[in-house]
């Protein structure tokens, strides 16, 4: 597919609005990993954008951290952040956008029940990878527990609210767009 210039500032625009809603994070209890509305921001860009230009769009926020812009949560940044704790999550980021891009996009109907299913299996893949990554270090029993168990109940509703978001961006006729 061919895609105009507009479309291409698309996925730098997608990773600036990720970076912004890095910093919307508040602690949860029973976890040093803060609940963030970067999830959302994340599946939306795979959603809206599609699998390559989403994809591209959580690359572009991953390397703007790396190089030292204050992106990540709690304006973190750099390769320690990026290779830390969170690195399950951050790779997860990743493969959940291309997943919302191609189910999206496979999909024939947007409706709100199969988007938030969609948008539910991107965030099982998140935490699933941040789960893999921390049980590395401090097994899976505790992984589990610190970092999946508090965020299941955000999951769902950031996926529905995903959802809803993609409904009503995908009601603007693409005319407004070019």
């Amino acid at each position: 597919m061919k895609y105009t210039p507009f479309q291409w500032t698309l996925a730098p625009l997608a990773a600036a609005l990720i970076a912004v809603s890095a910093q919307l994070s508040f602690p949860l209890p029973g976890t040093d990993i803060p609940q963030t509305a970067q999830t959302i921001a994340v599946l939306l860009a795979g959603s809206l954008l599609g699998p390559v230009r989403g994809t591209i769009a959580v690359l572009l926020y991953l390397l703007a951290g790396v190089v030292g812009l204050p992106v990540y949560s709690d304006g973190a940044s750099g390769w320690a952040t990026l290779s830390g704790g969170s690195a399950g999550y951050f790779l997860g980021f990743v493969l959940a956008a291309a997943l919302c891009g191609v189910l999206r996009h496979a999909s024939k109907r947007d409706v709100l029940w199969l988007l938030s299913l969609h948008m539910l299996a991107a965030h099982l893949v998140i935490l699933a990878l941040g789960w893999l990554w921390l049980a590395l270090s401090m097994g899976a029993i505790d992984a589990f527990f610190t970092g999946v168990a508090p965020f299941v109940y955000g999951g769902v509703v950031k996926s529905v609210l995903c959802a809803l978001v993609v409904l009503a961006v995908s009601a603007i006729p693409a005319r407004a767009f070019a």
